[in-house]
């Protein structure tokens, strides 16, 4: 379960800060919306191509302000362990992903362990977050492949998610869990998502990585201790 420390006066200020700077952006880019449909029919088409780049603006600089929040919420993670069941956690990573995986037709080939012993709800989280950066970048003209990979070593749980979709250069690899970057520039997501499991990841004494498989297939490794 998710528990809060104290936040000291610095990250009292972040939460303040992106609460205020996410109203006015919220709010410019639901005008901006309003404006289009109200005048669409009497703006030319470079008026309305302008507004449609002040609106996507606002709107990524909100998920900026927002992704920036969860970074800062990253750090503050805590969470006991506990016994839990990969496929009981797979279940719910399902439900929650029921719509992605079904407009994907994504094809499941799952490892997992009987029970395992570690910090249930993120290695839920990692689960959501690797098997939906899947599904945004599988190769339009083949069907989706995922392996999933939980399992005990040890004292530590290992997370592997493996798919054959479009993969990644080999200069991302390396940078794949820095802030804001993402593989395309054409994403919609803000590049946060993974930079938080690795904040979370090490702050308990575990590692992530990204790298190819022989088949040029993206893998991406999560052990947590």
């Amino acid at each position: 379960m998710d528990v809060a420390e104290p936040l000291n006066p610095d990250e009292n200020f972040i939460d303040a800060l992106s609460h205020d700077l996410r109203e006015p952006a919220r709010m410019v880019s639901q005008l901006l919306k309003l404006v289009k449909v109200k005048s669409e029919k009497q703006l030319d088409r470079d008026t309305t191509e302008y507004l449609d780049y002040a609106i996507n603006a606002s709107d990524k600089m909100d998920d900026m302000i927002r992704s920036l929040y969860k970074l800062n919420k990253a750090k503050l993670y805590k969470e006991e362990e506990s016994l839990f069941s990969p496929s009981v956690l797979l279940e719910k990573v399902r439900c929650k992903l029921r719509n992605e995986l079904k407009l994907s037709n994504a094809r499941l080939k799952l490892d997992l362990d009987e029970t395992c012993y570690g910090k249930a709800d993120f290695s839920q989280s990692v689960l959501i977050e690797l098997i939906s950066n899947s599904i945004k970048h599988a190769k339009s003209e083949a069907r989706l492949a995922l392996h999933v990979s939980v399992k005990q070593q040890g004292s530590e749980v290992q997370i592997r998610v493996e798919d054959n979709g479009k993969g990644v250069p080999d200069f991302w690899l390396k940078r794949a869990f820095d802030p804001f970057k993402k593989a395309s520039k054409d994403s919609l997501n803000s590049g946060i998502g993974l930079t938080r499991l690795k904040i979370i990841t090490e702050k308990f004494g575990g590692k992530i990585a990204m790298n190819r498989t022989k088949e040029f297939h993206t893998c991406v490794t999560c052990t947590l201790s």
